[in-house]
């Protein structure tokens, strides 16, 4: 249970905030790779012309193979990337571990997660009887259940009850520790929640100038050496929590595929901008390798045509005022406990819980954060908040 946080320091900041180097992290996790089914993993930074590490590999997932692609500052970073998102999926997947199962009215509104807070596409009854895993609400500080379907991924009924929706991996999250993790899971819901308020009010924020800051704008210098025109912008969000969106623009090739945005969220403004761009850089990858191996996956986008994606996009062009990265607050510390305290402080007075259930099934921390009342529809665009 995830009910006590270590004081863990940061040992490691060049792209991220780790509590070990890359190196470390590569040597505990390289011993895991075969058991979870990831296969061998091959750079492919040579598809794209940004030159940005890019790799590749794919793992038996509990349902099918998956193809995993993963980009980072270092061709090491990229590669440990995808080892922990296998973990992570790994990790997520339901291995006979005991269930509850009942109705909320069973269950009792007093410990368990309502799952009409999770934002769902249909009504639950308080009888309707649903599997419940355990969890830690960071916030309140106490034990709670949380809705399955919001935790195991990808979700099976197994004949017993009805999904409440199609299952998603948002909020899973491994770490070299727990703390680590547990920052993760908040980062990327603080995310989702940005991005599907910035959709709901067609509104991307204020445009982010990263020339203060040298390790984003290298980044951004190699997509301008690229011919590929960035826009950063930093979305308005509920939680003041940085969360930096990068849409990339190939005015070189104009190909309708390649206009991608990446998202992070992150304390620190400098990693959150520093992460949405290697998300694109990511994004260009997936569209470049599907082009070259399952070119009718994009059939569709390539229909449409560069001009018309753009006008689709527009929000993504749109102007707006500019803000320097030196003036974002940066909430970040030298601690990870610290900085999930400070997650908590900036989501507290916009949710009355953060659920943290653990996963762990390897030697590596994992856990799914799951925030009620938190928007999805940047996900799923059925899971709609309803008046009631």
């Amino acid at each position: 249970m995830m009910n006590q946080l270590l004081h863990q320091r940061k040992e490691f900041y060049a792209g991220t905030h780790r509590a070990v180097p890359p190196e470390e992290t590569d040597r505990r996790v390289q011993p895991l790779m075969e058991g979870i089914g990831l296969e061998s993993i091959r750079e492919i930074t040579d598809i794209d012309r940004l030159g940005i590490p890019c790799v590749a590999a794919e793992r038996a997932s509990a349902r099918d193979i998956v193809m995993l692609v993963h980009a980072g500052q270092t061709l090491l970073q990229a590669k440990v990337a995808l080892k922990m998102e296998a973990i992570e999926r790994y990790s997520a997947e339901y291995r006979h571990e005991p269930l509850q199962f009942g109705s909320l009215e069973q269950i009792g509104i007093a410990r368990a997660v309502d799952p009409e807070e999770l934002i769902l596409p249909r009504t639950v009854d308080m009888c309707e009887p649903l599997h419940w895993s355990d969890g830690w609400d960071l916030i309140g500080r106490e034990e709670v259940v949380v809705p399955s379907n919001a935790v195991i991924h990808p979700y099976d009924t197994r004949g017993m009850t009805t999904a409440l929706y199609p299952s998603d991996p948002w909020g899973l999250a491994a770490g070299n520790v727990p703390e680590e993790a547990i920052v993760e899971g908040i980062c990327e819901v603080i995310e989702l929640d940005a991005l599907s308020v910035a959709e709901r009010t067609h509104s991307m924020g204020r445009r982010l100038q990263v020339d203060d800051d040298p390790a984003a704008a290298a980044l951004m210098d190699k997509f301008d050496e690229a011919g590929v025109v960035v826009t950063l912008w930093l979305l308005d969000g509920r939680t003041g929590v940085p969360t930096v969106a990068a849409v990339a623009d190939d005015q070189q090739t104009r190909d309708p595929t390649l206009l991608v945005m990446g998202a992070a969220t992150h304390p620190s403004p400098s990693i959150a901008a520093q992460r949405a761009l290697i998300e694109a850089v990511q994004g260009r990858a997936v569209r470049l390798y599907y082009r070259d191996n399952e070119p009718e996956r994009d059939a569709l986008i390539r229909r449409a045509g560069y001009d018309r994606m753009k006008r689709i996009n527009h929000e993504w062009f749109a102007p707006a005022g500019s803000v320097s990265i030196a003036d974002v607050p940066d909430l970040s510390t030298e601690y990870l406990d610290d900085d999930v305290r400070a997650l908590c402080g900036a989501v507290e007075g916009h949710a009355e819980r953060i659920c943290v259930c653990d996963l762990q099934k390897t030697d590596i921390p994992v856990v799914r954060v799951v925030i009620p009342g938190f928007e999805v529809t940047h996900q799923n665009p059925d899971r709609v908040r309803r008046s009631r």
